[in-house]
């Protein structure tokens, strides 16, 4: 029951991950045509980078350091973005939601 609530979450995590990227290259892109790349590609490039390389069904096995350390990158520029946003409380919490879920997922190895 937790593991699933658990999975839950971090794909919660992950959505907001997305959507926090794509605001900010929407709103602070100058330009339409450079909001919509910032906006669609770069949580697009987001997304194929995690789904090749993080995912349960990555395509590329790389060791867990390499994991951890893309997964840290890719989540920190979403922190970025919040608190380029505005948004630093929830910035703060998105954070320690995020540790707090990936230190469950390590502990219980529930990533391959």
């Amino acid at each position: 029951m937790f593991k699933v609530l658990n999975l839950a979450i971090r794909f919660i995590l992950e959505l907001i991950l997305l959507f926090s990227i794509g605001y900010w290259g929407f709103h602070f892109g100058s330009g339409l045509v450079a909001q919509f790349v910032l906006g669609i590609g770069l949580p697009l490039l987001a997304a194929v980078i995690w789904g090749m390389t993080i995912s349960p069904k990555a395509r590329i096995k790389l060791p867990l350091a390499v994991v951890l350390l893309i997964e840290f990158l890719i989540f920190a520029t979403a922190v970025a973005c919040q608190v380029s946003s505005g948004l630093i409380t929830f910035a703060i919490v998105f954070a320690f939601v995020a540790l707090v879920n990936r230190l469950i997922v390590i502990k219980w190895r529930m990533q391959p």
